[in-house]
């Protein structure tokens, strides 16, 4: 909480937003507006005298501050915090790539502090683009759901462990379910284990046919696959400390179009008396540097993706009699963020075809319908496909 406060703090210190000329985008589903006007005020103290640099230091000042305030509207205050240090390196010290031009308003001096109103344009859809290509989730994505496949070597006996294989493992392996963690703190929506009633029977490497199968039957937008094992190094400390190495090689796959979204090798160390203990830290820290590493790559992948628009069959059941709720229905549909267009395809007497324009994925606009309320009715998503969602309307 105090990190964040810091956040804010550090943005509202520097930087009074008087007024937004052009509207801010409604998420990232909405078009980013090429450049945006802000008028923000700048502070500094003049030194000796010196009123020429004290001025110019207040512009730079809100010039920072005009930068800070737009990647404030475009990132979850959680993600601030959280990725504050890439922030500052990537984007707020290169502020002047951000800047397309700026004009002193006014100023005031009181004593030796001097404060200018700065009118910036800020290059918005630049800003958007880098924020995107680091990873960050810009305000109003919707995260992916995220399958992952994982097998471990087990370092002790040699043997390979993985839930889709012989047996029916229900509990992660460890690196696997540090790989999980971590993409969750992230915010990408982990599938669980699948709850068996029978060995799947697939070979430690499935192939893409069957891994995009599974993929779709548990609703996955995204499938990460790969293997993670532990071997002793050779490096030892005080005769009884060993050193354990553990590798981690990992790929990413898009469900609906089965393309490769990123591959990953990550090498991680760990110290410990027993093999068993040493091995499975090692296995952790591996998933856990793995899991930062690829977020990044996800989410730029997942985010250009987004940023394109695919059509959408919405068949809607059970409109005999419930007109009224199909229109409601449709209305809501057509206000979801990333709707493009909406077009009736037909219209019989117990169901309607709808065509929809979205930018991104059928799942992810489920997600958003799922989340919406309607008086008088309520409805059941109970299939979706990549190219395709069918609605129930229910009576309340």
């Amino acid at each position: 909480m105090s990190n964040m406060y810091s956040a804010k703090r550090w943005i509202g210190s520097i930087v009074i937003l008087m007024f937004l000329v052009i509207a801010a985008t409604d998420g990232f589903g909405a078009e980013t507006v090429p450049v945006q006007q802000l008028n923000v005020l700048g502070t500094s103290v003049i030194h000796k005298g010196n009123r020429a640099e004290g001025r110019q230091n207040s512009v730079d000042n809100a010039l920072a501050a005009a930068v800070g305030s737009m990647v404030m509207e475009m990132l979850t205050s959680e993600t601030v915090v959280r990725r504050f240090q890439l922030i500052n390196e990537s984007i707020l010290n290169q502020r002047d790539q951000y800047v397309q031009n700026y004009r002193v308003l006014t100023e005031s001096i009181n004593g030796d502090t001097i404060r200018t109103l700065v009118q910036v344009d800020i290059s918005a859809d630049r800003l958007s683009r880098d924020l995107s290509q680091l990873g960050l989730a810009l305000s109003g994505t919707v995260y992916p759901h995220v399958l992952l496949m994982i097998a471990e070597k087990n370092m002790v006996n040699g043997q390979t462990a993985y839930w889709w294989g012989p047996t029916m493992q229900t509990e992660r392996t460890v690196c696997e379910k540090a790989l999980a963690t971590t993409l969750e703190q992230a915010g990408f929506q982990i599938i669980p284990t699948p709850e068996l009633t029978a060995p799947l029977n697939r070979d430690i490497t499935p192939s893409q046919e069957d891994m995009l199968a599974l993929g779709n039957r548990l609703g996955a937008d995204i499938i990460v696959s790969g293997i993670g094992t532990a071997t002793s190094a050779t490096n030892t400390m005080g005769g009884n400390i060993q050193a354990f190495q553990a590798e981690m090689n990992v790929k990413a796959i898009d469900v609906q179009t089965g393309q490769p979204m990123g591959s990953l090798h990550q090498k991680a160390v760990a110290s410990a008396q027993e093999a068993d203990v040493g091995g499975r830290q090692a296995l952790f820290n591996v998933g856990e540097q793995a899991g930062d590493n690829l977020a990044r790559r996800l989410m730029s992948a997942w985010q250009q993706k987004q940023a394109g628009s695919t059509d959408i069959e919405v068949v809607v059941e059970g409109t005999s009699g419930q007109i009224a709720s199909f229109v409601k229905l449709r209305t809501a549909i057509n206000s979801l963020s990333g709707v493009k267009e909406l077009k009736m395809k037909e219209m019989a007497t117990d169901h309607a075809l709808i065509t929809v324009n979205y930018r991104g994925s059928a799942r992810s606009m489920a997600d958003a319908l799922l989340l919406r309320t309607f008086s008088g009715f309520g409805i059941d998503i109970y299939d979706i496909t990549p190219q395709a969602i069918r609605i129930r309307l229910i009576n309340k």
